[in-house]
């Protein structure tokens, strides 16, 4: 004699949602991660960033530009650009050196 035995049935409990409660939900959700995205940004209001490290470096003071400065970029023979190919003949210590 065989005996079937009954399948154990799973009872699921379900939930009606109205399409403003689920927009509902969803701004919630939206307004959760825009926060928490906030809060791990790595600035602290003045763009000084941490570099991943969790210290926080101060902001870099801007450099002052003397008129003495400008006339080391030798502005007066300057013709118009030479084009992006003349940087890539230059060594970078002579990039770095006109840059300087």
């Amino acid at each position: 004699q065989t005996t079937r035995s009954t399948a154990d049935q799973e009872t699921v409990n379900t939930t009606t949602v109205t399409n403003a409660q689920l927009q509902t939900m969803i701004d919630q959700g939206v307004t959760v991660a825009l926060a928490t995205r906030d809060a791990l940004r790595s600035t602290n209001g003045d763009d000084s960033h941490n570099s991943g490290t969790g210290v926080r470096r101060t902001k870099r003071a801007a450099r002052e530009c003397t008129y003495t400065d400008f006339l080391k970029c030798q502005p007066l023979p300057f013709k118009g650009t030479v084009g992006h190919e003349a940087a890539y003949d230059m060594s970078w210590k002579t990039l770095m050196k006109m840059m300087t």
